[in-house]
């Protein structure tokens, strides 16, 4: 008996590549949370004002909208196992001379560099993970790729405490620290083979045959992938033109703008969240970030669950409700227990971690092999164009018009997601990766419903 790609039955090579494949987003997310801790000894070393302040927070950030632009279309052009290997490479090698700047330039410098591996690992890590996998098995796989960002993320707040410890120059250990998961991910990389849609998507069908027949079985149907394949009118960074020209552009827009809702505020305020909580009279306010980044684990680990079960479309809409919820209150409240900040607090962190769960999933699904990978970069560069500008804005927001306004200000684009998301949010849990870029592209998605 046979069956398909999307329909065959998980075996250990499936596990085994969603194992390896979490490896690039948990780095991805330990050298973009690091900088969170480290700015406090940062700025009084490199006597930093508020403008360098906010550079260095967003140079990773400025990096990343370079790396998923460019390199997702360079992705769909020379595919995606060599560039699976080469980014995690960048990260190490780039990581290690933070133990040496003596000049915020020089920081500044390496940090971009590290965002644009880290933006290029976002399109390929997703691609291979979906082109690789099963249908039943990709939401979570796709939803696990962004737990593990959120893992990272995590654990850089309590390694960035323990070295804290160690003296003033705590945070050079602590930037210089995100080679060793890099380096220990990397040597796993090496035995992961080609995508087999993308050598299709070439004309290598003979080699998509092997690999099919080889990691995922020799009952399992390769006649999608013989099928002949549409041309393509560009490659490389053309590709990002064939996206409009194909009929993707609902998709990009969708995709890219909540995407950039949900990063906007999201990043910017975890990464000053200590300042923030501490001029809201919160005591400990580092350690109680710490703590309270646990709070988006479990946040992401629930949309893990949920992708499935209620679909991709209610949960977006309702972490985009309960985000806004959070911001709002915490703008126009009268707070004055520590206890109800760092509660609303909880619910910003689990409400926006737990959406985030869509964001390698739907542009994934939404674009064809081979635009995919070009369609997942694109809408992480945008996105990466309001978590960089919130990111160096606010430190000088909350000098210039307060926390309150701040706040306001991130619960007004939290409105601008929710209303894109549902105008424009389709509902594919139920649908191969074929049909559901061939529907998107024909705006013929599945009627769009809340439940």
């Amino acid at each position: 008996m046979t069956t398909t790609l999307d329909d065959a039955p998980v075996n250990s090579f499936h596990r085994r590549l969603v194992a390896i494949a979490l490896g690039g987003p948990f780095c991805d997310g330990y050298l973009l949370g690091i900088i969170a801790v480290a700015l406090g000894q940062i700025t009084p070393q490199l006597h930093l004002g508020s403008v360098w302040s906010g550079l260095l927070a967003s140079s990773a950030l400025i990096g990343v909208f370079v790396g998923a632009l460019v390199f997702g279309a360079i992705t769909d052009r020379i595919g995606r196992r060599l560039m699976y290997v080469l980014n995690l490479a960048v990260f190490a090698a780039a990581s290690i001379p933070q133990f040496f700047v003596g000049h915020a330039w020089q920081l500044f410098l390496l940090r971009l560099i590290i965002g644009i591996a880290v933006g290029a690992d976002y399109p390929i890590a997703s691609a291979i993970t979906t082109e690789l996998v099963p249908k039943k098995l990709r939401g979570p796989a796709l939803s696990g790729l962004v737990l593990s960002w959120w893992v990272g993320y995590g654990i850089s707040y309590w390694i960035g405490l323990a070295l804290q410890q160690t003296g003033p120059d705590g945070w050079r250990w602590m930037l210089a620290s995100g080679a060793v998961p890099a380096l220990a991910f990397l040597l796993v990389r090496a035995g992961v083979p080609e995508s087999p849609r993308w050598l299709a998507s070439r004309g290598r069908v003979d080699e998509a045959m092997a690999i099919v027949r080889k990691y995922v079985g020799p009952n399992v149907s390769v006649d999608d992938l013989a099928a002949p394949q549409k041309p393509r009118g560009g490659s490389g960074l053309g590709n990002i033109r064939e996206v409009f020209r194909r009929g993707y552009a609902k998709p990009i827009i969708f995709c890219s703008t909540f995407f950039l809702c949900q990063v906007a505020t999201g990043y910017a305020i975890r990464t000053f969240q200590p300042q923030i909580l501490k001029s809201m009279g919160v005591h400990s306010a580092t350690a109680s970030s710490a703590v309270m980044m646990i709070i988006p684990i479990l946040g992401v680990t629930a949309g893990l669950f949920l992708v499935n079960r209620v679909g991709r479309r209610p949960l977006l809409i309702t972490t985009f409700v309960a985000i806004f919820v959070a911001l709002f209150c915490l703008a126009v409240l009268p707070l004055h227990l520590s206890i109800l900040i760092i509660l609303l607090f909880v619910l910003f962190h689990f409400s926006e971690a737990a959406g985030s769960a869509l964001q390698f999933l739907y542009p994934s699904e939404l674009f064809p092999t081979d635009l995919r990978a070009t369609g997942v970069g694109f809408a992480s560069a945008m996105s990466r164009i309001g978590s960089a500008a919130g990111t160096f804005f606010l430190p000088m927001l909350i000098a210039g018009v307060g926390n309150a306004a701040t706040l306001l200000i991130g619960a007004a684009i939290t409105l601008v997601g929710l209303g894109v998301s549902i105008a424009l949010a389709p509902e594919t849990k139920n649908l191969g990766l074929t049909a559901a870029s061939g529907a998107a592209a024909e705006e013929k998605l599945p009627e769009r419903t809340v439940s």
